[in-house]
Protein backbone atom coordinates (compact mmCIF):
# COMPACT_ATOMS: atom_id res chain seq x y z
CA UNK A 1 0.00 0.00 0.00
CA UNK A 2 1.78 3.65 -1.41
CA UNK A 3 0.83 6.04 1.79
CA UNK A 4 1.32 9.69 0.80
CA UNK A 5 1.63 12.39 3.11
CA UNK A 6 -0.28 15.43 3.36
CA UNK A 7 -0.99 18.58 5.87
CA UNK A 8 -4.05 16.57 6.97
CA UNK A 9 -2.96 13.24 7.64
CA UNK A 10 -2.02 9.93 5.17
CA UNK A 11 -4.01 8.87 2.22
CA UNK A 12 -3.59 5.49 1.31
CA UNK A 13 -3.44 4.63 -2.12
CA UNK A 14 -7.53 3.28 -2.35
CA UNK A 15 -8.39 6.63 -1.21
CA UNK A 16 -6.45 8.60 -3.54
CA UNK A 17 -7.41 6.42 -6.46
CA UNK A 18 -11.34 7.13 -5.37
CA UNK A 19 -10.50 10.92 -5.23
CA UNK A 20 -8.75 10.96 -8.85
CA UNK A 21 -12.12 8.86 -10.17
CA UNK A 22 -14.39 11.64 -8.57
CA UNK A 23 -12.10 14.44 -10.15
CA UNK A 24 -12.21 12.51 -13.48
CA UNK A 25 -15.75 12.11 -13.35
CA UNK A 26 -16.79 16.06 -12.35
CA UNK A 27 -14.54 17.01 -15.09
CA UNK A 28 -16.38 14.48 -17.82
CA UNK A 29 -19.94 15.73 -16.58
CA UNK A 30 -18.75 19.67 -16.64
CA UNK A 31 -17.68 19.04 -20.11
CA UNK A 32 -20.23 17.47 -21.60
CA UNK A 33 -22.67 20.33 -19.74
CA UNK A 34 -20.84 23.00 -21.57
CA UNK A 35 -20.65 21.21 -24.83
CA UNK A 36 -24.40 20.78 -24.62
CA UNK A 37 -25.16 24.63 -24.20
CA UNK A 38 -22.67 25.87 -26.92
CA UNK A 39 -24.56 23.29 -29.35
CA UNK A 40 -27.91 24.73 -28.06
CA UNK A 41 -26.73 28.28 -28.68
CA UNK A 42 -25.14 26.91 -32.23
CA UNK A 43 -29.19 25.24 -32.87
CA UNK A 44 -30.59 28.15 -31.78
CA UNK A 45 -29.14 30.77 -33.69
CA UNK A 46 -29.59 28.77 -36.72
CA UNK A 47 -32.68 27.46 -36.64
CA UNK A 48 -35.18 28.51 -38.09
CA UNK A 49 -38.99 27.17 -37.66
CA UNK A 50 -39.80 24.70 -39.94
CA UNK A 51 -42.71 25.90 -42.46
CA UNK A 52 -46.40 24.15 -42.05
CA UNK A 53 -46.42 22.39 -44.84
CA UNK A 54 -49.56 19.70 -45.44
CA UNK A 55 -48.11 16.77 -47.16
CA UNK A 56 -51.39 14.61 -47.30
CA UNK A 57 -51.88 14.09 -50.89
CA UNK A 58 -55.28 15.86 -52.11
CA UNK A 59 -56.27 14.93 -55.64
CA UNK A 60 -56.96 18.11 -57.64
CA UNK A 61 -60.23 18.21 -59.35
CA UNK A 62 -60.70 20.97 -61.40
CA UNK A 63 -63.87 22.73 -62.22
CA UNK A 64 -65.07 23.16 -65.52
CA UNK A 65 -64.45 26.61 -66.95
CA UNK A 66 -63.94 27.66 -70.40
CA UNK A 67 -60.16 28.02 -71.13
CA UNK A 68 -58.34 31.01 -71.08
CA UNK A 69 -55.23 31.61 -72.75
CA UNK A 70 -52.43 33.00 -71.53
CA UNK A 71 -52.93 36.76 -73.04
CA UNK A 72 -56.23 36.54 -71.35
CA UNK A 73 -54.43 35.60 -67.98
CA UNK A 74 -52.29 38.04 -68.13
CA UNK A 75 -54.71 41.18 -68.49
CA UNK A 76 -56.88 39.82 -65.40
CA UNK A 77 -53.77 40.48 -63.78
CA UNK A 78 -54.54 42.74 -60.50
CA UNK A 79 -50.91 43.80 -60.28
CA UNK A 80 -49.75 46.19 -63.21
CA UNK A 81 -46.26 44.54 -63.13
CA UNK A 82 -47.65 41.20 -63.59
CA UNK A 83 -49.63 42.53 -66.56
CA UNK A 84 -46.42 42.70 -68.39
CA UNK A 85 -44.44 39.84 -67.63
CA UNK A 86 -43.88 37.47 -70.04
CA UNK A 87 -45.79 33.59 -69.60
CA UNK A 88 -42.34 32.26 -68.57
CA UNK A 89 -42.09 34.93 -66.12
CA UNK A 90 -45.52 34.34 -64.99
CA UNK A 91 -44.98 31.33 -64.69
CA UNK A 92 -41.65 31.47 -62.56
CA UNK A 93 -43.96 33.73 -60.39
CA UNK A 94 -46.23 30.90 -59.43
CA UNK A 95 -43.48 28.42 -59.22
CA UNK A 96 -42.36 30.74 -56.19
CA UNK A 97 -45.35 30.14 -54.13
CA UNK A 98 -44.01 26.20 -54.25
CA UNK A 99 -41.89 25.17 -51.02
CA UNK A 100 -39.51 22.39 -50.54
CA UNK A 101 -40.92 20.66 -47.44
CA UNK A 102 -37.27 20.13 -45.48
CA UNK A 103 -35.91 23.83 -47.01
CA UNK A 104 -37.55 26.98 -45.63
CA UNK A 105 -37.32 28.08 -49.39
CA UNK A 106 -39.30 28.20 -52.37
CA UNK A 107 -38.30 26.26 -55.60
CA UNK A 108 -37.29 29.02 -57.56
CA UNK A 109 -34.84 30.46 -55.24
CA UNK A 110 -33.32 27.15 -54.44
CA UNK A 111 -32.71 27.09 -58.16
CA UNK A 112 -34.26 23.62 -58.51
CA UNK A 113 -36.11 25.09 -61.62
CA UNK A 114 -33.92 24.99 -64.51
CA UNK A 115 -36.42 25.64 -67.72
CA UNK A 116 -39.58 26.92 -68.11
CA UNK A 117 -41.83 26.92 -71.77
CA UNK A 118 -45.22 27.92 -72.23
CA UNK A 119 -46.94 27.32 -75.15
CA UNK A 120 -51.11 27.63 -76.07
CA UNK A 121 -51.91 24.50 -74.61
CA UNK A 122 -49.15 23.67 -72.35
CA UNK A 123 -46.36 24.45 -70.11
CA UNK A 124 -43.49 22.47 -69.71
CA UNK A 125 -41.18 22.99 -66.70
CA UNK A 126 -37.44 21.26 -66.33
CA UNK A 127 -36.38 21.40 -62.77
CA UNK A 128 -34.55 18.97 -60.37
CA UNK A 129 -34.34 18.28 -56.50
CA UNK A 130 -31.45 18.66 -54.15
CA UNK A 131 -30.66 15.06 -54.11
CA UNK A 132 -31.38 11.95 -56.24
CA UNK A 133 -33.03 9.86 -53.38
CA UNK A 134 -35.25 13.18 -51.82
CA UNK A 135 -38.44 11.69 -50.47
CA UNK A 136 -40.64 14.97 -51.08
CA UNK A 137 -39.85 14.43 -54.80
CA UNK A 138 -43.47 13.19 -55.52
CA UNK A 139 -45.51 16.09 -53.11
CA UNK A 140 -43.18 18.80 -55.14
CA UNK A 141 -44.36 17.74 -58.33
CA UNK A 142 -47.58 17.40 -57.51
CA UNK A 143 -47.62 20.70 -55.79
CA UNK A 144 -46.25 22.54 -58.79
CA UNK A 145 -48.77 20.63 -60.91
CA UNK A 146 -51.15 22.17 -58.70
CA UNK A 147 -50.32 25.59 -58.45
CA UNK A 148 -50.10 25.63 -62.16
CA UNK A 149 -53.16 24.69 -62.92
CA UNK A 150 -54.92 26.68 -60.36
CA UNK A 151 -53.38 29.67 -61.77
CA UNK A 152 -54.65 28.91 -64.94
CA UNK A 153 -51.68 27.53 -67.17
CA UNK A 154 -53.43 24.70 -69.26
CA UNK A 155 -51.36 21.22 -68.97
CA UNK A 156 -48.86 21.15 -66.63
CA UNK A 157 -45.92 18.85 -67.30
CA UNK A 158 -43.54 18.42 -64.78
CA UNK A 159 -40.37 16.55 -65.63
CA UNK A 160 -37.70 16.02 -63.06
CA UNK A 161 -34.16 16.09 -64.41
CA UNK A 162 -30.48 15.55 -63.02
CA UNK A 163 -28.25 17.17 -66.05
CA UNK A 164 -27.02 19.64 -64.44
CA UNK A 165 -27.01 17.84 -61.03
CA UNK A 166 -28.27 20.58 -58.11
CA UNK A 167 -25.90 22.55 -55.86
CA UNK A 168 -25.65 25.06 -53.24
CA UNK A 169 -24.77 27.17 -56.00
CA UNK A 170 -27.62 27.64 -58.00
CA UNK A 171 -29.65 29.11 -55.20
CA UNK A 172 -30.19 33.12 -55.62
CA UNK A 173 -28.95 35.90 -53.27
CA UNK A 174 -32.17 36.37 -51.72
CA UNK A 175 -32.37 32.36 -51.35
CA UNK A 176 -29.15 32.53 -49.82
CA UNK A 177 -30.17 35.74 -47.68
CA UNK A 178 -32.86 33.92 -46.31
CA UNK A 179 -31.21 30.71 -45.35
CA UNK A 180 -28.17 33.05 -43.35
CA UNK A 181 -25.61 31.84 -46.29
Amino acid sequence: MVILSCQSGCIGGESLLSYLLLVIAVLLVSTLLYANRRQSRVTARFGEPEPDVDLTYRPHVRKEEPELELAALAEQARDPALAQMSDQDLVMEVLKECHDPEIPLNIVDLGLVYEVSSKKNSVQVKMSLTAPGCPSSESIQQDVRAKLEDAGFPNPQVEIVWDPPWTPHLISEEGKKTLGM
